[in-house]
């Protein structure tokens, strides 16, 4: 089966766009968890498709033969879905990178392999700005990110979801069929919208292949800072901005004292004397965009920080975010490890009480409780990143037993403040979770749904399942 397969699938893409080199099907199988890639679910190889119709084609034949595909774009999504759990097809979207700005239209369209960066930098060209802002978004792909309808650092409550912003896109079903959905008016559709089965359907029920999204003009924008002396005050800054009504800013990072001393001196600034909050807020032309940022520092300085300012040098700030947006490197530069991270979401009447479980994250676990807590994260939009760096030189076992705890914990504090990841999706290593947030009769409905699109199975098994 597996020579038939293998003659078949070139037959489609051209002998130069499928690998079977061990390295190769290895590097494709991997992603971000610091254990190993077990021998048993190795792909059987690896498939680049530069179009809709070979991919129409690929999905056809793996449901002929019943073999499973995996869809891959950059291997960065932090639930294990970008792990297969069995051999297969693991299908990589990175020659699907072409766009097309449509101005007159008012949207653009873009394959799902193109790099965020990318995107984002051909349209700051054009005057726009892309919705979605990824720390990976160097090497992060549209269509991963539209499978997770993650906008990442951008606070929802300011910039919304890509969602909000998708008016259609172009779909390959799990046994082959090619769809479109939504338009190419600037109204999205109301009522029934096939899109939304696929904007944040974690990968489960088709392969996006082109995405249709609004333009959306750029804006002028205003920085500032507050320092504090401990993590809780900083809370409450956060909770007294949407208490009284201040503009949401577009970004608002916090690192803990001990991940800002770091990312400073990487940056060659004096270290903070506390934990640091920073933002991004935006307005119709500068005067506006300072006058919400001061709204902001307002409701910040009522609880007492050591310092809150607006920030005017550029070159200040562009150390401070460049030092905040990639800190896990930084952090991973620092101490030698692999990155183990949680998404802690708050509801806003608890989140001082959220911060302070999220300081203490790994207590009373065995293995993680070993391991140094960084705490930094997307504060406005309550979410906290309890990161661990684990030892290249810990066996299998016990990295495995690292990752398992984080998730673990990570679902008893959601569910604890009946919240749940924004970021990353919402199965894979968080099946558990949604079961128990959710319900059972909420996941057999989700299961119900994959087998109308998916009745074999056949893309993406055991991210539903958990099994990643």
């Amino acid at each position: 089966m597996e020579e038939k397969l293998i003659t078949r699938l070139a037959e489609i893409v051209g002998d130069e766009y499928i690998s079977l080199s061990p390295f190769e099907r290895i590097k494709s199988a991997l992603d971000p968890f610091p254990y190993d890639l077990s021998p048993e679910v190795l792909p059987f190889c690896t498939v680049l498709p530069g179009s809709k119709e070979e991919i129409s084609e690929i999905m056809k034949l793996a449901n002929e033969l019943k073999v499973p595909v995996f869809v891959r774009g950059s291997g960065t999504v932090l639930t294990g879905a970008s792990r297969p759990h069995e051999p297969g097809i693991v299908l990589l979207t990175r020659r699907l990178n072409r766009f097309w700005i449509l101005e007159d239209h008012g949207y653009f369209e873009a394959e799902p392999g193109l790099r965020c960066a990318e995107m984002a930098d051909e349209l700051q060209k054009r005057g726009c700005f892309l919705p979605m802002w990824p720390g990976s978004k160097v090497v992060a792909s549209l269509g991963g990110l539209v499978n997770n309808n993650t906008s990442a650092h951008t606070i929802d409550a300011c910039a919304g979801k890509p969602g909000d912003y998708i008016l259609g896109l172009e779909v390959v079903l799990p046994t082959g069929e090619i769809i479109e959905t939504g338009t190419k008016g600037l109204r999205r559709i109301a009522g029934m919208d096939l899109s939304k089965f696929f904007i944040g359907g974690d990968g489960l029920l088709g392969i996006v292949t082109k995405i249709r999204m609004r333009l959306v003009p750029l804006f002028k924008v205003a920085y500032g800072i507050a320092v504090f002396d401990r993590l809780e005050p900083l809370a409450k800054g956060v909770q007294r901005m949407y208490l009284e009504k201040a503009p949401p800013p577009l970004f608002m990072e916090f690192m803990a004292k001990d991940v800002a001393e770091i990312a400073y001196r990487v940056k060659e600034m004096e270290p903070p004397p506390g934990p640091i909050v920073f933002f991004v807020g935006i307005g119709g032309d500068e005067e506006e965009a300072r006058k919400k940022m001061e709204r902001v520092m307002d409701a910040f300085r009522k609880e007492g920080p050591i310092e809150a300012r607006q920030i005017t040098d550029l070159e200040e700030w562009a150390k401070l975010w460049s030092a905040r947006e990639v800190i896990a490197s930084y952090l991973m530069d620092a101490t030698g490890g692999k990155i183990v991270v949680a998404e802690v979401v708050s509801n806003l009447p608890q989140l001082a009480q959220c911060m302070r479980e999220a300081e203490d994250f790994s207590q009373g676990l065995s293995v993680l409780s070993e391991l140094h807590n960084y705490l930094f994260g997307h504060i406005g939009a309550l979410t906290m990143h309890p990161t661990f760096f684990v030892p290249p030189e810990w066996p299998e076992d016990k990295r495995r037993q690292a990752v398992k705890e984080c998730f673990q914990r990570e679902a008893e504090l959601n569910v604890k403040y009946g919240t749940c990841g924004g970021e990353w999706g919402q199965f894979g290593k968080r099946t558990p979770f949604f079961i128990k947030r959710y319900g059972e009769t909420a996941y057999n409905l989700v299961r119900q749904i994959k087998r109308v699109f998916d009745p074999n199975n056949i893309l993406n098994p055991g991210i539903l399942e958990g099994k990643r």
